[in-house]
């Protein structure tokens, strides 16, 4: 494994996380994703249908 840089090395990038970003994309490519059953799925389009209907109704007011 590498050596790990100080505070002020190269391995702290930015202020905004590259290193967090960089580890959260190896995660999500190694992760396997379980099979998302396709009731939730029905589930959530509707949830998102009625929010932008809500959202939608409150803007026309």
């Amino acid at each position: 494994m590498g050596k790990a840089a100080g505070a002020s090395g190269a391995g702290r990038r930015n202020r905004t996380g590259g290193i967090v970003r960089d580890k959260l994309d190896l995660l999500m490519s190694e992760h396997v994703r379980e099979e998302v059953p396709d009731r939730l799925i029905e589930l959530a389009k509707e949830l998102q249908t009625a929010i932008e209907q809500k959202t939608a109704g409150e803007k026309d007011s």
